[in-house]
């Protein structure tokens, strides 16, 4: 899970039922089949390389929590793919959960499912060529231990099983995976056009702006770094134009100058966008923007969380990690092929 740390084990009554924020989203559902004509192996056709997007739904707490209700479990019908098989009359279907990311949670009907193993039934196919009780939308949550408008990502694997007491027994299925996320902006502008077209413009603009503001400040700083090291530098004991690039201080220092930028692209982003994206889906979007662009430097600057840690938090590195969430260290060696 990315960028912010995320809560979890709540119990079951924060969970109670889906927020209205569910409504928001189109109807997406993943169809369930057969890998064979009454038998073979459970299947899904679905796009996994898309994004379950969710809504703000609320505060529980201390907690922001984000939800959605797509995409839903169906029974595939009319076999519209070679190779995929409708399933047969009173098959009765599970989904397991193999891995899911702390403060990521599932609901199919009463069960939350938050931890590996995890299962519930999505239900049974009663009438062949119709959507009958398989028919389910699971709700996806994302619990946040952080403000509203902060960005947050994770997955969860699962796969399907049948009920070994049908009189079609299938077998289990390949193990899928969801990726879900707060920091997708809903595709309102053919709601409306105008105004909806405006303001994707304005959140364009503005996540441009912000990304290259944030590029330039971390990436002066980091360059400031190697330059210092280049020269046989000791990071323990920085000079003072490596403090003034990596500065600390609470108002004009990296960190601040970051969020001082991404603020006013928010308020510039958010006065475009009246009725059309709520502002705290703009700051999501844009805190997403700001942890892929952390992982860019990443790329560029192997060292960079470690040089930081070095210099700005006293050489604790959680601390770090904690003000700037996306930056990732490498691990490994390089292997001698010879």
């Amino acid at each position: 899970m990315k960028h912010v740390t995320l809560a979890f084990g709540l119990t079951a009554a924060l969970l109670a039922g889906p927020s209205g924020a569910l409504a928001q989203h189109e109807h997406s559902d993943m169809g369930i089949a057969s890998t064979a004509d009454g038998g073979g192996d459970l299947a899904i056709e679905y796009n996994f390389d898309a994004i379950v997007r969710t809504d703000f739904a609320g505060i529980i707490g201390p907690f922001a929590l984000y939800s959605s209700s797509n995409p839903g479990f169906t029974p595939l019908e009319d076999e519209p793919l070679e190779g995929l098989y409708e399933l047969d009359t009173g098959s009765s279907i599970d989904m397991t959960v193999v891995t899911i990311d702390s403060g990521l949670q599932l609901q199919l009907g009463a069960t939350v499912m938050d931890s590996a193993g995890d299962s519930a039934e999505i239900g049974t196919h009663d009438v062949p060529g119709e959507d009958g009780a398989l028919h389910q939308h699971p709700t996806f949550r994302l619990f946040l231990d952080a403000p509203e408008g902060e960005f947050g990502e994770g997955s969860v694997s699962f796969r399907l099983e049948g009920d070994p007491g049908n009189a079609t027994s299938y077998g289990d299925s390949a193990t899928y995976t969801l990726h879900v996320s707060n920091g997708y902006l809903p595709e309102n502008a053919n709601v409306v056009p105008l105004d909806g077209a405006r303001c994707q413009k304005a959140v364009a603009k503005e996540v441009r702006v912000f990304v290259g503001k944030q590029y330039k400040t971390m990436a002066s700083c980091l360059d400031m770094i190697q330059d210092f090291k280049a020269k046989g530098g000791d990071l323990g004991t920085p000079s003072n134009a490596v403090l003034a690039k990596c500065s600390t201080d609470p108002v004009k220092g990296l960190v601040a100058k970051i969020a001082a930028d991404r603020a006013k692209a928010l308020e510039k982003a958010s006065a475009k966008c009246t009725g059309t994206f709520e502002t705290v889906a703009i700051s999501s979007h844009l805190g997403m923007a700001q942890c892929r662009n952390q992982e860019l430097l990443s790329g560029a600057y192997a060292s960079a969380l470690e040089d930081l840690a070095v210099v700005m938090f006293g050489d604790d590195e959680a601390a770090a990690e904690a003000a700037l969430p996306c930056l990732k260290e490498t691990q490994g060696e390089t292997v001698d092929l010879d």
